[in-house]
């Protein structure tokens, strides 16, 4: 009998140790569960809502509004896109006018500054030509999304069309040299986004 209970007992002794040494195998941590967003008319929020695609041939923007009802609301929300399109073309116009000034910005040769003024505006205000909507989306609160796109090649043409504008002079030759050069640096600016 006391052979039985010192082996009984070995043998607890033994579960016990291996029982307490074993660690329990982690179950893998759950996938949180992705839950859409679905809008007013029943449709999943689209991923341009919160990041606006890029492509290398088209800039895209997407607009925003809530107004009375939903044809206002579309036609605020492109006005909105087209805006930040707008002043998209804007920056990056103004960024090479920016590298000609610091390059060229003596005061001697003022009618190339004031040509390249010109046309940033331009090309801010015709450079829209080409501007679709590419999706509509409506949000639970009855807040109409759209996502636009234009053409890069539009913006380049519309700043080729204004330097073919000027008169032909003197001072106007070499700013029209400088515009050759600017609108390189456009297209490299642009290449580079």
């Amino acid at each position: 009998m006391k052979r039985t209970v010192s082996i009984l007992l070995t043998l607890v002794v033994l579960a016990a140790l291996f029982s307490s040494c074993a660690t329990p195998t982690p179950l893998p941590p759950e996938a949180p569960v992705y839950q859409p967003i679905i809008g007013a008319e029943g449709q999943p929020q689209p991923e341009w809502v919160n990041t606006i695609p890029r492509a290398a041939d088209y800039h895209y923007q997407t607009g925003y509004a809530k107004l009375s009802n939903k044809a206002n609301s579309i036609q605020r929300a492109n006005a909105d896109a087209k805006e930040k399109i707008s002043q998209w073309i804007s920056t990056t116009v103004q960024s090479v006018i920016v590298n000609y000034t610091s390059d060229f910005g003596s005061g001697d040769n003022r009618q190339s500054i004031e040509a390249f003024e010109s046309i940033s505006r331009q090309v801010a205000n015709n450079s829209l030509v080409g501007v679709s909507q590419e999706g509509l989306w409506v949000d639970q609160d009855g807040g109409v999304w759209v996502l636009v796109s234009i053409p890069i090649e539009n913006t380049l043409k519309a700043f080729e069309a204004a330097e073919e504008s000027f008169t032909s002079n003197e001072a106007a030759a070499y700013a029209e040299f400088k515009m050759d050069e600017a609108l390189k640096m456009l297209e490299d600016t642009i290449a580079g986004q």
